[in-house]
């Protein structure tokens, strides 16, 4: 009798154990099939911009000052240690079981049909909701250092694909693309930067961890520099071409909620 107590007792365990494995498991592939990472090596790079690539970006963009490109400037070279950065944007899905776990309150556009696909990236989060989920997942927000290098790799192009300012590698407004507003991660294969990762440029801006400051050696007066706006980068839906470019230095307030910022998270080694 006592042998079938213990063996009816250890069944139901064995059960409830064997099911929280399974939802563990459910839980962890779900994420990592969205949010594979690559690893960006270690080294230096060519971040920004130089007199000769605004003047280009300027007359190509028909730019009526080039004030709009100066805080990109110059162009200089930065040595950083190697690290991981997300191959996809964060998305829907990934935002859904970042929920489910924590009971984090619904994004604005939680039920908006334009926005809420799942796989789409997640936007509509303030900055610091976006740094709360990258350290959920035991990540961070990137360095805008680490995403202009993920972006551009060591030859300072102007975009992920290159020097080519092709409008239909990528998702921005009214240029023939076949997104209305953001598209699904991945899903147009020639924005992939050299290193392999997807969506840098379009789409949906991205939130970096950086406070938007000059550039190192930089010599023009900005009275926008300082503690008050968050750098973003890679442009979106919303904006054209010019603005794509992964030199530029997008800002917003860490407070706003907009449906073209989303974001993707980094890890060190």
């Amino acid at each position: 009798m006592g042998s079938n107590w213990r063996h009816s007792f250890i069944k139901p365990i064995f059960i409830i154990v064997a099911f929280c494995i399974f939802i563990t498991g459910a839980i962890s592939n779900a994420i990592g099939s969205e949010q594979d990472m690559i690893l960006i090596p270690a080294g230096p790079f060519k971040m920004g911009s130089s007199d000769k690539d605004i003047l280009w970006a300027a007359k190509r963009f028909h730019s009526e000052s080039l004030d709009w490109y100066r805080d990109e400037t110059p162009l200089h070279e930065v040595t950083l240690p190697g690290f991981k950065i997300d191959k996809f944007l964060v998305t829907v899905r990934d935002y859904e079981i970042y929920r489910q776990v924590t009971g984090k309150a619904a994004p604005r556009e939680h039920d908006n049909a334009r926005f809420n696909q799942p796989r789409q990236p997640i936007v509509a989060l303030p900055w610091k909701e976006a740094r709360d989920y990258c350290l959920w997942a035991k990540k961070r927000l990137p360095t805008e250092r680490e995403w202009e290098k993920a972006a551009r790799g060591t030859d300072a192009r102007y975009y992920p694909w290159g020097n080519e300012a092709d409008a239909l590698n990528t998702n921005i407004r009214g240029k023939g693309d076949i997104y209305r507003y953001s598209n699904p991660v991945g899903a147009m294969p020639e924005n992939a930067s050299p290193y392999g990762v997807m969506d840098l440029a379009g789409n949906v801006w991205e939130w970096t961890e950086d406070w938007y400051q000059p550039h190192p050696g930089n010599q023009y007066d900005n009275d926008l520099y300082g503690e008050q706006f968050k750098v973003m980068k890679g442009g979106s839906w919303n904006s054209n071409l010019d603005l794509a470019r992964g030199s530029v230095r997008g800002k917003a307030f860490p407070d706003d909620i907009k449906n073209y910022i989303g974001f993707r998270c980094v890890a060190t080694n």
